[in-house]
């Protein structure tokens, strides 16, 4: 009787044991009792579209090489060339006189022509801009003035004036800061042309802006060490939206440092790898060769370390349709964040980080990335009918740049008769019961062509509203040379 009553005990508990197992839900399993959670405003969108399996599936020849790595060298060459935003660092002009500087100064730091407000909700006035404009530090500049050299050692921001004054278009509007000109990714070369007046900001050429940087951001070098250094033949690729390197509680500049999408990374050479780096042994991950800034704000280097599944690359990914699509996707449901603030990007941005995975060194501006980089340029005219936007579209792959004034996004393709894409965007109309009506996204989200905008004080779908679409490809063959 004893031996029956535990055979019944132990059943009842592998009875018990098994239920429970088999009651917990897998995210991830084809099972129709999944855990569900799917809301969006956007129409036509369904859940299986947030994926980019979806859209590679969707798609043909995804995998074929678009350019090789000589050919994308090139392509950026050719875009030093053609396209003014975009320039070559390394040939950069070594100096300039007060006459130049001056100019091209306050080409970027000039009054808004349009109201402005700041956190209080103020509006601010001459006074205010009078004390920015003493700050550019423009009458002490000399005759002639030689360019410096720097790198970025954390993530920062440039922008339009050296202050960190945020300045808004309405007093409630806190998602634009029409001082924030573009984020900048650490290990980021740059030529410094000036300083300001409180020695606290550098204004300073990237590859592909112009403006203020925080000097405490930036480590000040020379010319052939800096270039000596970013042009390291081996070294990682950031391919996740971000990284960061191991925790280091000795060296607080290099522990858990955030390193965007694109962001090239120098590896350390054989003669540089320890057995102990901070207390920690290097296995299971790369050893990086990371720029800081000294207390005289010049640089020098340390060693940091990344782990080997982080979302990273040896050199550049191969520049396919399919690559192209997963790291777009990477972002998906990102804030959205002008000029990169809130930590992110907007709709050029997101652009750009794509593409710098492969090499590709993109315009920053929508405009710039849209009518004056190099390319092949698809041109949808104003008078062109929907069915032959549609023409053009069909005959495109995923992957490309679709353009319309202010915004750009990535083509992903037609499904059942909608053409869809992925982008950055604050929001969208919708007719909804005979009635248009605005819907807030502020996020990276994928929506079809057939949105609404508002242009011209007319309501019309995005299609309706392109310009172009580019591939940013080398148009020509490759030189011999």
């Amino acid at each position: 009787m004893k031996k029956l009553k535990m055979i019944l005990v132990i059943l009842l508990l592998f009875t018990f044991n098994f239920n429970s197992i088999s009651c917990a839900k897998n995210p991830n399993s084809n099972d129709n009792e999944k855990y569900k959670q799917f809301q969006s405003n956007i129409p036509k969108v369904t859940e299986d579209m947030l994926y980019p399996e979806f859209w590679i599936k969707n798609a043909s020849k995804v995998k074929k090489v678009l350019n090789t790595p000589e050919e994308i060298e090139a392509y950026n060459r050719e875009n030093v060339d053609i396209c003014e935003p975009v320039v070559n660092l390394e040939n950069y002009q070594e100096s300039f006189t007060k006459e130049e500087l001056t100019q091209l100064i306050e080409g970027i730091s000039k009054p808004s022509s349009s109201p402005r407000y700041n956190n209080k909700g103020e509006q601010v006035g001459k006074e205010y801009y009078d004390e920015l404009i003493k700050n550019l530090n423009l009458k002490n500049l000399d005759t002639v003035n030689e360019v410096r050299y720097g790198i970025t050692v954390r993530r920062t921001e440039m922008r339009t004036f050296p202050t960190y004054d945020r300045l808004y278009s309405s007093p409630n509007d806190y998602n634009i800061d029409r001082s924030m000109e573009t984020a900048v990714y650490p290990i980021e070369p740059m030529v410094i042309l000036s300083e300001s007046t409180d020695g606290e900001w550098y204004f300073a050429q990237i590859y592909n802006y112009l403006g203020w940087l925080p000097a405490k951001d930036v480590a000040i070098t020379d010319k052939d060490t800096l270039f000596n250094y970013v042009n390291r033949e081996d070294f990682l690729v950031v391919t996740g939206r971000r990284i960061h390197t191991n925790y280091n509680y000795l060296k607080p500049q290099i522990s858990e440092l955030q390193l965007d999408m694109g962001v090239r990374i120098p590896l350390a050479i054989e003669d540089e790898i320890r057995e102990d780096f901070y207390g920690q042994n290097p296995a299971g991950n790369f050893v990086v060769k990371l720029p800081i800034r000294n207390k005289e704000g010049t640089l020098e280097f340390d060693y940091a370390l990344i782990s080997r599944l982080a979302d990273i690359n040896l050199g550049y990914l191969p520049y396919t349709r399919e690559n192209i699509i997963n790291q777009a996707f990477k972002f998906q449901g990102e804030r959205y964040g002008w000029g990169g603030m809130f930590n992110a990007r907007d709709c050029s941005a997101l652009m750009m980080d794509i593409y710098r995975t492969f090499g590709v060194k993109l315009p920053r501006n929508a405009s710039e990335q849209g009518k004056l980089a190099t390319g092949v340029f698809h041109e949808f005219s104003e008078k062109m009918t929907l069915d032959e936007r549609e023409k053009i579209l069909d005959k495109l792959g995923p992957g490309i740049g679709l353009y319309m004034d202010g915004h750009a996004m990535l083509y992903l393709g037609e499904y059942k008769g909608e053409y869809y894409a992925i982008h950055d965007f604050s929001g969208f109309y919708t007719e909804i019961d005979g009635e248009v009506v605005y819907k807030n996204v502020w996020e990276v989200a994928v929506t079809p062509l057939s949105i609404l905008r508002l242009s011209d004080d007319i309501y019309k779908t995005y299609l309706e509203v392109l310009y172009g679409a580019r591939e940013f490809i080398l148009q020509n063959e490759l030189p011999n040379n």
